[in-house]
């Protein structure tokens, strides 16, 4: 008697212990089948980017990730290319790790002064030498409307051994560096140039989606000031507008990139496109329509 109660419990406790399991093991399944469609989507996704990238002289990388299932397409993902204004993005990255040091304050306002001054991109070059701006603000200038002075403000503040030492340690970049201001064309001359590729732009972009670079808050600010971007000639141009996208561009002679992130109700993707040697004009559209065709991955 006492072993068949035994035995009876024994078996309640098995079938107890594979209904709980059950859920996961469904969910497991549902996880893998998931990622072999969209690797598959992505198969012929790489197949129609390919062929559709031949037709355009110059240098393109292509970087593109599913967020939730981590299917990745790349093409000559691992290239350096000259960053440009993308740079701006790990050195705002640098900034709230300063904060998180306890270096700065975001309230802290920063005097601009000559050697700050630069041409190019930007609004704060129409303001004047001698205002102060908040460090907050300098950021969100930086990004949402690329402007140079304000980066410099930010760069004179943290400084390039600084930057580079964070890019480094901090964030575990082994190719993006920034050992010259933005638009020191002497540097540039001399051979001093800030460099990246599409992939480790892609993984910075992910860090911050996921909530790991700096800290969970820091990148929740940062994405929500890539979402504040007023410049959508590349990847926003032919997605509905109704989408967010957080996203940063980089334009300078030879060189045009937009690096972002796309959410929709199906699923939210990274892509990163970077061109070098392509009229602008034509590398916008190019960039545009790389991203619509990821984009066509989750209608």
């Amino acid at each position: 008697m006492y072993r068949n109660r035994l035995i009876l419990g024994t078996l309640v406790l098995l079938t107890a212990a594979t209904v709980l399991a059950l859920p996961r093991i469904v969910s497991k399944r549902v996880e893998a089948q998931e990622r072999k469609a969209r690797k598959g989507q992505f198969d012929q996704l790489k197949l129609s980017l390919s062929q559709y990238t031949e037709n355009f002289p110059g240098k393109i990388s292509v970087f593109i990730k599913d967020l939730k299932t981590g299917e990745a397409l790349e093409i000559n993902a691992n290239q350096l290319f000259a960053s440009a204004s993308l740079v701006k993005i790990p050195l705002m990255a640098a900034v709230f790790a300063e904060e998180k040091r306890g270096n700065l304050l975001q309230d802290e306002k920063l005097l601009c002064r000559k050697r700050n001054y630069t041409r190019g991109s930007g609004q704060l070059k129409y303001c004047g030498i001698g205002k102060k701006f908040k460090i907050s603000e300098l950021m969100d200038y930086m990004i949402t409307h690329s402007d140079n002075v304000a980066t410099n403000m930010l760069t004179d503040k943290l400084g390039l051994e600084t930057i580079s030492g964070i890019f480094t340690r901090d964030f575990g970049l082994k190719i993006t560096n920034m050992d010259r201001s933005i638009m020191d064309l002497r540097a540039r001359r001399k051979g001093i140039e800030n460099y990246t590729t599409a992939r480790e732009m892609g993984e910075l972009l992910d860090k911050i989606y996921t909530g790991e670079l700096v800290s969970k808050r820091a990148s929740g600010e940062m994405l929500a000031i890539l979402r504040n971007q007023q410049i959508a000639d590349r990847i926003p141009k032919y997605l509905p507008k109704e989408l967010v996208i957080a996203h940063k561009t980089g334009l300078m002679r030879n060189s045009c990139h937009d690096a972002g992130i796309v959410f929709t109700q199906n699923g939210d993707f990274i892509v990163v496109v970077l061109t070098e040697k392509i009229r602008a004009k034509t590398a916008k559209k190019l960039i545009a329509g790389i991203a619509y065709k990821a984009y066509s991955v989750y209608q």
